[in-house]
Order: C-alpha cells, then structure tokens, then sequence
C-alpha cells in the first residue's frame, strides 16, 4: 500500500491512495495536466484510479475533480445533500452520493464520512481503512468535531489542517470580513488549535504519525508551524511532518 499528499494548501488540493491495482483520491484542485505530472513524479499510475472522494466543493478541492473524472471514466463522490448547483459545477463522468456516519466497502476500501465544520454546503472528512492501516483525512474545519477525535483515535495515520498562525491573519493582509470568517467555528483551523487537538490525545492513543497540510500562503509558513510544535507539544511519540503549499509529500511507505 502506497500512498501521497500530491499537494495541499490555499491553492490546491488532493492526496492519493494505492493498493495493487486499486487507487483512489481525496479532492483534486489540479487541473488534469498537473495531476498526471504530479502523480508521474511519486510513480502512481492514474490508471488504477477507481474513483475520487470529495470533502467539500470549494475550487481547491474540486477544481480538477470533474475534469479528471470525465477523463478517466470513474465517478465522484461526495455528500448527496450537495446541492445540484454544485455537482454541476462540477460536471463529473458519475456522481455518486453518500451520507456521514455510514459505512462503504469497494474492495479492501472501507470509509466513514464524517460532518466538518465549515462554510461549504454539507462537507465532511473521512476515516478509512486501506491496506491494513487506518487513515483520518481531517482538514477545512472550524473545530474538531466529536465524531472526528473518535476517528482520530482509532488512526495510525492522520492528515490535520494547520491553516493559519493567530497573529499572521490578524496582522496580514485580508480584510476584517474574510479574517473573521477563517478564523470562525466554520472556517479553519489555526497552528493552535491543532496542536491543542494533539495534545489532548492520550498517550498510546491515536495516530503515530500526523501530517499537519492546509497551510495558508499569506497567513501561515512551515516555520510557524514548526515553531508551534516546539514550543507546545506535550507529547513527542508521535512522528508530525510539515506540509508546505503545495508540496508533494510520499507516505511513510514510499521512503
């Protein structure tokens, strides 16, 4: 089993995952140009593609989704309550829908979605079990919901937003609307709260690796992140990798 962050941040969105002939992605705000070079550069095949999974439908999430999917044949799939204007936005070869708190099998996939917080019509995250690991995909929130630490829990891996440093977006350049809105219970999580939401997992609980993905590029830096983890970690059994906009990072699997 194999599996990448093939880019995340303000701009761009997508990770993928692969087993034998088997893959499937999380959102993609590529266009299919990039996503073929990206995936090229990791060795993924898009071929093994079978479908790709939507948290929500703002454009760095979704922009190459559908694109993708009429390209490669393989359907979308996403919260059925999206309203339609959205699913034609994003014109997909076959949308399929699902609801949180639900489980679905396709193969050795098994996945839960679960209900985020944040200013998109019905977003989730995912839980998912794929090649004898158990990942959580936890990103574009406001806060953590519940349901969500349950999932976290049960992980050994786990893909965490760490959107925006406090003092950057109260000092940057966005206007007062837009830095309200990130910084709300529908918006992002920032370096704090996520490394608040680690620290409140037990010891010899939940995941041994974290990727802290979804930074912002004029509210955030790896730096700012990293110095957050120094500084307030509690606990440092767990392994925490950086994720820099837009950068491609292969799983543990891969190195």
């Amino acid at each position: 089993m194999r599996y990448a962050i093939l880019g995340s941040g303000s701009s761009a969105n997508s990770y993928i995952f692969e087993d034998g002939e088997f893959s499937f992605l999380i959102d993609n705000g590529f266009s299919v140009k990039e996503m073929h070079q990206r995936a090229g550069e990791l060795d993924f095949d898009l071929s093994k593609l079978r479908f790709i999974l939507i948290t929500h439908t703002h454009d760095d999430h979704v922009r190459g989704a559908g694109s993708l999917s009429r390209r490669l044949k393989i359907p979308v799939v996403m919260h059925k309550r999206v309203p339609r204007k959205s699913t034609d936005r994003i014109n997909p070869y076959e949308l399929l829908g699902i609801l949180p708190d639900k489980t679905y099998t396709y193969g050795n996939l098994k996945f839960v979605p679960f209900t985020t917080s944040h200013d998109a019509p019905h977003p989730v995250g995912y839980h998912f079990s794929f090649g004898g690991k158990k990942f959580t995909l936890l990103t574009d929130t406001g806060v953590v919901p519940e349901k969500a630490r349950v999932h976290v829990k049960k992980s050994d891996v786990v893909f965490l937003e760490s959107n925006y440093d406090c003092r950057m977006l109260e000092n940057g350049p966005y206007p007062v609307y837009l830095k309200k809105r990130i910084a709300s219970s529908k918006g992002h999580l920032s370096n704090s709260a996520a490394v608040d939401f680690i620290n409140g997992l037990e010891s010899g609980e939940g995941p041994s690796l974290i990727y802290l993905c979804h930074l912002s590029a004029a509210n955030n830096s790896v730096d700012k992140v990293r110095g957050e983890i120094e500084k307030n970690i509690d606990n440092t059994e767990r392994r925490i990798i950086i994720c820099g906009k837009g950068e491609m990072i292969p799983g543990e699997n891969d190195k």
